[in-house]
């Protein structure tokens, strides 16, 4: 069974997504930058990288942190406690919120397999964007379903979705995401263009009910040619 440590426990994570904490040889901890007794945010991030090793780097390297980095094959590091408070997403909300990011090169020009797929996206970087492997957004999904459930004392993000604004999901910024937002959030809401595609897919599969191969296919199609937000109105029904 995957573990996370939370506040210096190891708790049961999403029993679906393989897991590795810091407490393992070889992984490694981001240095704290303060405590916190509740977490309130979800915050996903993408890379443009394409190892956990060159993520690290990567953000060691820009004086940044996160809690989780989400690999090709939709397995978990954790690189803080979920009770640390690391430097991810900006003064507004770091000191709230848990922050995972997801390898992926994102753009056309980095894509290598296992990322094979892209869409036309004016609302992303350089106008297209390099799909998340199936299972990196299998792992986003079940780790939101598992941060809305029941996971511990500490995490306490709501079943909300702020991106879902009159039956569009955004792609781009949302108005609300500028200051405190409880819920689960794309770090595109409010700062780089990350993370959007991946809450689209989320939402797709726990709260419209698809399939995974399904959600996949809709989020990609919804997600291709739109300037900044993906129509999910005729899916609210299912909500």
């Amino acid at each position: 069974m995957s573990a996370l440590v939370i506040g210096g426990v190891d708790v049961v994570g999403p029993p679906e997504v393989p897991t590795q904490t810091f407490k393992a040889d070889g992984q490694w901890r981001f240095p704290s930058q303060g405590r916190r007794v509740r977490v309130t945010e979800l915050v996903v991030h993408e890379t443009v990288t394409r190892s956990v090793a060159s993520t690290i780097a990567v953000l060691r390297q820009r004086g940044l942190s996160v809690h989780l980095i989400l690999g090709p094959d939709g397995e978990l590091t954790q690189h803080g406690d979920f009770a640390d408070v690391l430097w991810h997403a900006g003064p507004r909300h770091n000191a709230q919120s848990i922050g995972i990011e997801v390898v992926n090169p994102y753009l056309v020009r980095f894509a290598r397999p296992p990322w094979t797929r892209s869409i036309v996206a004016p609302w992303a970087v350089e106008s297209s964007y390099v799909l998340p492997t199936p299972a990196q957004a299998e792992a986003v999904m079940e780790f939101i379903d598992w941060a809305i459930g029941e996971p511990a004392p500490l995490v306490e993000i709501p079943n909300r979705w702020p991106g879902l604004v009159g039956g569009a999901m955004q792609l781009g910024r949302v108005a609300a995401a500028a200051g405190r937002c409880d819920g689960v959030l794309a770090h595109q809401y409010f700062g780089h263009a990350d993370g959007a595609w991946l809450v689209l897919y989320a939402w797709l599969r726990l709260e419209a009910g698809l399939d995974a191969p399904t959600a996949y296919e809709e989020a990609a199609r919804r997600a291709t040619g739109v300037a900044s937000a993906a129509d999910v109105s005729d899916l609210q029904h299912s909500t």
